[in-house]
């Protein structure tokens, strides 16, 4: 049996990526956050990726004058991208974590809860 060969650093897409997170992610839902987990597409190394939907603010700190922007709509597509950070990929970029694969999904209204 052989080892396949180390995977290197590369930013790219491929329309299965976003078929098999698909199938694959779990999104869990923190009210102001939700957190898909699975394996990336691409290295099939286990990962996060948190979507902020919305931010606190301290109830001591005073209100700016400007309004804040709105909570971030489910039903929205994303962009997600490759977190994992417990493998170094040949040519990685500095400041980068990752395999560099990328793909688009959609979470759709009342995912989550």
């Amino acid at each position: 049996m052989t080892t396949p060969p180390a995977l290197s650093y590369q930013r790219v897409t491929d329309p299965a990526y976003a078929q098999l997170a698909a199938n694959s992610f779990t999104l869990e839902d923190f009210g102001t956050a939700q957190t898909l987990s699975g394996p990336c597409p691409r290295c099939g190394q286990p990962m996060e990726f948190t979507v902020v939907r919305r931010l606190l603010r301290d109830s001591d700190t005073p209100v700016p004058a400007v309004t804040p922007a709105p909570p971030v709509p489910l039903g929205r597509s994303l962009v997600l991208y490759c977190t994992v950070d417990s493998v170094a990929y040949d040519n990685t970029p500095e400041g980068e974590s990752g395999c560099g694969a990328y793909w688009s999904v959609t979470l759709p209204a009342g995912a989550g809860g």
